[in-house]
């Protein structure tokens, strides 16, 4: 009896060990991965473009100039430090009529509570991760704080007063990552590109679900003809759309 008691308590010990070195490892991973990103400062980016860091992920509002409200690209990471600097931009948060969420990894939806008002759109093929059908990461499973969104399918068009919004399905990082492209102007393409010197590049492979897919996906970022500007979530964003994607 003692002998198995014995092997028993090994065999847990091991495991124990294993796991916590797994999730040291991992941890460790994310850590050196996360200090390449080189998000951008609070700030006015563009026109009626203005960006918020909180920490390594940034969040988008484009302005509609003809009622004066609001919408979101993703959501960042943490609701306080969201409402802080948009305290910085004198943007009220309930100015904001929409939120469109490239996709639902936990540095992109972290302050949605802030926006509770406004209507909340992502991808119908991103809502398996959120409802409990799929892991992002073995049993790691995505979640949002609400269930009152819209999904959208590919290629379509969203009209929010005076702001077109078209959804482009680019899967990979996420299967329904999304990248929207507004008034045919400006690009935000979320998690699936980095710009490296003011060019397209691929983002870090260890963050992606589907790598392959994701460089596949990122052929019809190429193919937007009527793109001017680029705004990566992590990679800053470049003016001249068409020398980055060459």
């Amino acid at each position: 009896m003692n002998k198995i008691l014995k092997r028993v308590l090994i065999f847990v010990g091991v495991t124990v060990g294993v796991l916590v070195l797994a999730y040291g490892g991992f941890y460790l991973k994310i850590r050196s991965e996360v200090s390449t990103f080189t998000p951008m400062e609070t700030g006015s980016i563009v026109d009626d473009v203005f960006v918020v860091k909180d920490d390594f992920a940034n969040l988008f509002l484009v302005r509609d100039k003809d009622s004066g409200k609001y919408i979101v690209i993703d959501c960042a990471i943490d609701q306080a430090s969201v409402a802080e600097q948009m305290k910085i931009l004198g943007i009220d948060p309930g100015d904001v009529s929409a939120v469109f969420l490239t996709h639902t990894d936990w540095d992109h939806v972290g302050a949605l509570s802030l926006f509770d008002n406004a209507k909340l759109y992502l991808s119908k093929e991103e809502e398996p991760l959120i409802n409990g059908k799929r892991s992002r990461i073995l049993f790691l499973k995505n979640a949002i704080p609400r269930t009152d969104y819209t999904l959208l399918e590919d290629r379509q068009v969203v009209q929010i007063g005076g702001l077109k919004v078209e959804a482009f399905l680019v899967p990979g990082h996420t299967p329904g990552m999304t990248a929207y492209l507004i008034n045919n102007r400006y690009l935000f393409t979320g998690d699936i590109l980095s710009l490296k010197d003011s060019k397209m590049a691929p983002i870090p492979p260890f963050f992606d679900m589907d790598t392959a897919q994701a460089i596949e996906s990122s052929k019809i970022i190429r193919q937007i003809p009527t793109a001017e500007y680029l705004f990566t979530a992590h990679w800053g964003y470049t003016d001249d759309y068409k020398t980055a994607v060459e």
